[in-house]
């Protein structure tokens, strides 16, 4: 090695580079759980939004097969009997993994402000474009 350092027995370096190396990798590790335990609780309601996608994908085609169309077959209105918004629906499901996933990109190697801004930015987003899905899928 150079600058003065040598080489231990288990081929590591033993200067003075070595110990700045090491004690960068120790700082770095003491600012990464923060990080690590706010992803962890906005984890939460991400979960939550996944959940009650999956609650809609569950019950509303249940919903409007069994319930609208059945009504319209009975009645002779064929030309109203719709199919569940499958694409939508499964949409409802990925958009807060995305949106989860996105913002833990996003602020990479960030300050804690930074990720918690961009953790509830996409929070924001995930519960507007969900409630927004909501409301389509149930009206129909």
């Amino acid at each position: 090695m150079s600058a003065g350092g040598t080489t231990g027995p288990d081929g590591t370096g033993t200067g003075a580079a070595a110990t700045a190396a090491h004690d960068g990798r120790r700082a770095s590790g003491r600012r990464r759980w923060p990080v690590v335990v706010l992803a962890a609780l906005f984890a939460l309601p991400f979960a939550y939004d996944v959940v009650e996608a999956v609650s809609n994908l569950v019950s509303v085609p249940r919903d409007s097969r069994y319930a609208n169309n059945e009504f319209f077959r009975e009645n002779g209105l064929d030309g109203l009997v719709a199919e569940p918004p499958w694409v939508v629906l499964v949409l409802g499901v990925l958009l807060p993994v995305v949106a989860y996933v996105l913002a833990l990109v996003v602020s990479r190697r960030r300050s804690l402000g930074v990720v918690a801004l961009a953790l509830v930015t996409a929070l924001a987003a995930a519960a507007a474009l969900n409630l927004t899905i909501t409301a389509y899928v149930t009206s129909i």
